[in-house]
């Protein structure tokens, strides 16, 4: 898997020349990757080259499959099964379409066969590199981590303040990051 950021961005980013927090950072990056992908239910730039093979649970009437990667780039296939013991089948190309501007697939006539697991589609979907937006909430998700934004409260010496953090309500991130997540979230 493509990391988002890598330890040299932030360190441009935030013009760090020191090596004494790499190691911590470049665990930081790492949790943040996965944590950046997690809360959006995509990848971003894994699948942009590497094919993704989705499987889907098709329910009853069903005539949509939406894809998780996006922007998608190709369908290489789409392969169906009516059974769950029985091996897929691959469709035409001419059977089913790709509608780009929502990246979803559609049967041509009907509705795809119901079942678990009945719908199996290998496809590439993604940005040739880390969006930008995303690449800056990626990086300040970091510096929040790093700095120990997170916490209500912070001592210095004797002194304590409030973050106000406790104002932000449910979630604990800068806002302009979960702003930017959210513009690319799935579902």
């Amino acid at each position: 898997m493509t990391a988002l950021i890598s330890l040299s961005d932030y360190k441009a980013y935030k013009r760090i020349v020191k090596t004494d927090s790499d190691e911590e950072l470049t665990s930081l990056i790492q949790s943040v990757d996965a944590l950046v992908k997690t809360y959006c239910g995509h990848s971003f730039i894994d699948y942009y080259s590497t094919p993704k093979v989705e499987t889907f649970n098709v329910k009853e009437s069903q005539h949509a499959i939406l894809l998780n990667e996006w922007p998608v780039r190709q369908v290489q296939s789409v392969q169906y099964r009516t059974e769950y013991d029985q091996p897929y089948q691959t469709m035409a190309a001419t059977e089913y379409f790709v509608d780009p501007a929502i990246d979803t697939v559609f049967l041509h006539n009907g509705y795809w066969e119901p079942g678990f697991g009945s719908v199996k589609i290998t496809y590439t979907a993604g940005y040739p590199e880390t969006p930008a937006d995303i690449r800056v909430a990626a990086l300040d998700l970091v510096h929040h981590y790093f700095k120990e934004e997170y916490k209500e409260r912070k001592s210095i010496g004797t002194a304590s303040i409030d973050t106000g953090l406790s104002k932000m309500g449910t979630s604990k991130w800068p806002p302009h990051v979960v702003r930017v997540l959210d513009l690319y979230r799935n579902g």
